[in-house]
């Protein structure tokens, strides 16, 4: 669900922005973002201890699919999600670099944008350690995914200021309220996500 939900915002994403004829994120971007972002929490996630009622619950049909049980639609509404944020925080950075709202190529905005979402990928990544739970009511803590958040945000961080490796990547050195901004906007994924679960639990089937 991680991998896919992610996955799904990136192709959203670069699919909008070629709609509109700008470029919110390179080729290089997304390499990055799928072997540095993705790749932590995700192994992370397959550490995750497993849930105290699971063998309490009904076994899954042989029949069911693989996006039986509501992955299908939350991998569709997060992937949705993530975009929009992304797409916000294109525009957003553009507005505080040039200040004005227009469709244009941007450096701060595709900056902003891949700080944004690469950043959302991994908040989310701790929205997935239960599918339909709320993680304020998880007792226990992921350390792996902890610390595969801290060294995601650090590599990130890295390579948008490191003198040379942000030229490389076309990337603009951001400002610190830019950048607290697109934290922001990335941290979104996990109050909304918390919020729609919430009526998934009071309304969705057990």
């Amino acid at each position: 669900q991680f991998l896919l939900s992610s996955n799904l915002s990136e192709v959203l994403s670069i699919f909008v922005a070629t709609i509109l004829s700008f470029t919110i994120l390179k080729p290089v971007h997304l390499l990055w973002i799928n072997l540095i972002t993705d790749c932590f929490p995700a192994l992370a996630l397959g550490l995750e201890k497993s849930e105290k009622d699971i063998m309490e619950r009904k076994p899954r049909s042989p029949k069911d699919g693989i996006f039986s049980g509501g992955l299908g639609v939350d991998v569709l509404y997060q992937g949705v999600l993530v975009t929009v944020i992304t797409l916000a925080a294109y525009f957003i950075g553009h507005y505080m670099e040039a200040g004005v709202w227009e469709i244009a190529n941007s450096a701060d905005g595709m900056t902003m944008a891949f700080l944004t979402m690469s950043m959302a990928e991994i908040f989310h990544s701790f929205n997935l350690r239960s599918q339909r739970k709320s993680i304020l009511h998880m007792k226990h803590h992921n350390i792996f995914l902890i610390g595969g958040m801290a060294l995601s945000l650090i590599l990130t961080t890295a390579v948008i200021y490191i003198p040379g490796v942000n030229t490389a990547f076309g990337f603009e050195h951001i400002s610190i309220p830019e950048y607290l901004v697109a934290l922001g906007l990335a941290f979104l994924i996990i109050p909304v996500v918390e919020v729609v679960k919430f009526f998934q639990r009071k309304f969705g089937k057990n």
